[in-house]
């Protein structure tokens, strides 16, 4: 991660120091089709030109100064990114933790719904075989609900998971 930083940080002081040095002057002109163009090269001959902004030719010191308030502006842009992706996490964390409490709730409220039914019409041989179809009805519907629980507490351990990692990263490798 430092590495990834390290090259980026290089690639835009490079850029910096080319754009220093480069041409001071930024073309506004409207193209043949009507399209608006800003551009630092001059524009065609047919263009329509719009206006021509010279700009003062920065000093190393002042290319250098604006170069480190980019990084500064990018890390900070970088630091406030990684905090919303981590209260977004942790958002889902939460959420998948509330849907599997309310899943086993549901599961163990289907449960106790088959047992009733089944002590209610299954009480004796000839009630259990006039009710067999309504009690394998209310115990499939139990076991749906408990399925539906177990997948439910999987997806909030998935997200608890994350959560954790992303609150306590691997340490970056150094090449």
């Amino acid at each position: 991660m430092k590495s990834l930083i390290f090259l980026a940080a290089l690639g835009m002081v490079i850029m910096a120091n080319d754009g220093a040095q480069a041409q001071s002057k930024v073309y506004t002109w409207t193209d043949s089709r009507g399209k608006l163009n800003i551009t630092d090269d001059p524009p065609p001959v047919d263009a329509s030109v719009k206006d021509v902004v010279e700009a003062p030719v920065a000093t190393p010191a002042e290319a250098r100064q604006r170069q480190q308030q980019r990084l500064q502006r990018d890390e900070v842009r970088l630091g406030e990114k990684r905090r919303s992706d981590l209260e977004d996490t942790l958002r889902r964390a939460r959420e998948a933790d509330e849907q599997a409490q309310e899943a086993v709730q549901r599961a163990d409220e289907q449960t106790q719904r088959a047992l009733e039914y089944r002590k209610r019409f299954g009480n004796t041989p000839s009630r259990r075989e006039q009710f067999k179809y309504k009690i394998r009805d209310e115990e499939e519907k139990a076991e749906a609900a408990r399925v539906e629980a177990q997948r439910a507490i999987d997806k909030a351990r998935t997200a608890s998971e994350e959560a954790r990692s992303a609150l306590n990263p691997p340490p970056a490798a150094n090449p």
